[in-house]
């Protein structure tokens, strides 16, 4: 069967930018590893002045030069969405599989496709505090729900996403498959050195939307309150005066030795990081299925994190981590501290964050579903 997937890959294979670019990577390998599968991968980037190919593994990636028209209008007749389609028909595949926008406006393509949604571009707007906010909401919204309407296969990556779908693509047949984590974070020695040096990690991009200023408020507390513990902060800014706004704070707050920041870290930097973390902390505002909180339970982490969108459906409140109110600066230091002045509490959470990243996270198990779900969408 041959396979062409549409979504980001990063340039340097084991430093991709976001989940998404982490879920492709990671999805990719495992379905090129199937012997009866031919997948070829698809981008469109903004730096290419003309195309060009290459190979990931068993992965063929065929990169195109992007448009210069913005997305909410390319996705529907501009000319990246006419390269888009011009290389699939070249290609002639079996399926198509959409990980991107662009795939809203592939519902009616005559090649058998299948479209994961990762997130509600209308929900994330708002959350990040970006220009004209409300205004491009409401677009998108229009967008995602005519894109929506026209799918026939869909995948969801959460049962919250999933309730999402459901009023926008009543026709679909949509399937619940998790996202994929690397297979190296599952190697992380269990028995971590917990009793030293304890370090709780932010990871993702630092924003408004994972409220990385709530985790630095959150980290205060718990050391005012009699914890000893390090916040490490691993992504990049999207806006400067965020990231200032940050700094200030650290300073007002007193706790300068008591955060770092690694900036944007590779794969195996975070398997090293991950090594040496007690807790993951993410109080975004707003996610879906984020990525951070599968590496961390793979990798026995337990987790405090929002009782947001899909987070609930990942991490199990008391069992393998704490769901906390974002907007509760206080309540997540209180959380921080139980288990930084708990280790025997770190390792009983971490254990059961494992033993439910084995049976949902695993790559070859997320694989086979989706190719299931490829070999029904072609019999369709």
């Amino acid at each position: 069967m041959k396979v062409v997937l549409f979504s980001r890959y990063p340039r340097s294979f084991d430093l991709p930018k976001g989940g998404v670019e982490s879920v492709t990577v990671i999805l990719a390998r495992a379905l090129a590893r199937m012997a009866d599968l031919n997948v070829h991968l698809i981008t469109l980037e903004k730096e290419l002045v003309e195309g060009m190919s290459e190979t990931d593994d068993k992965v063929t990636i065929h990169r195109l030069a992007a448009s210069t028209w913005p997305q909410i209008l390319d996705i529907h007749a501009g000319p990246g969405r006419r390269r888009l389609l011009t290389k699939i028909r070249q290609l002639k595949p079996d399926v198509v599989h959409s990980h991107e926008t662009f795939g809203l406006t592939m519902g009616d393509l005559e090649i058998p496709h299948v479209f994961t949604l990762h997130g509600f571009d209308h929900a994330n707007i708002p959350a990040e505090g970006r220009s004209f906010a409300q205004i491009r909401s409401i677009l998108w919204r229009y967008v995602e729900s005519r894109g929506l309407g026209r799918q026939k296969t869909i995948i969801s990556i959460s049962p919250y996403v999933r309730g999402m779908i459901e009023q926008y693509a009543p026709q679909a047949a949509i399937h619940d498959i998790d996202n994929p984590v690397d297979d190296r974070y599952f190697t992380v020695p269990p028995e971590k050195q917990i009793e030293g040096d304890k370090r709780v990690l932010i990871l993702g991009w630092i924003n408004e939307r994972k409220n990385t200023l709530g985790a630095i408020r959150a980290i205060a507390h718990a050391i005012r309150s009699g914890a000893k513990g390090t916040l490490v902060v691993a992504g990049e800014a999207k806006l400067s005066s965020y990231k200032e706004l940050l700094l200030r704070e650290i300073r007002d707050l007193g706790i300068d030795k008591h955060v770092e920041f690694l900036g944007h870290i590779n794969r195996e930097q975070l398997e090293n990081e991950l090594r040496r973390t007690t807790i993951l902390l993410l109080p975004s505002l707003q996610e879906n299925a984020p990525m951070a909180i599968s590496e961390a339970m793979a990798a026995s982490i337990p987790v405090v994190t929002s009782n947001r969108c899909g987070i609930p459906y990942m991490v199990a409140d008391g069992e393998s981590g704490f769901l906390v109110d974002p907007t509760d600066s206080i309540q997540i230091g209180e959380r921080l501290k139980e288990l930084l002045l708990s280790p025997e509490l770190c390792r009983k959470m971490g254990t059961r964050g494992r033993e439910i990243a084995l049976a949902r996270f695993h790559s070859d198990a997320v694989a086979a579903k989706t190719r299931a779900i490829y070999e029904s969408a072609l019999h369709k």
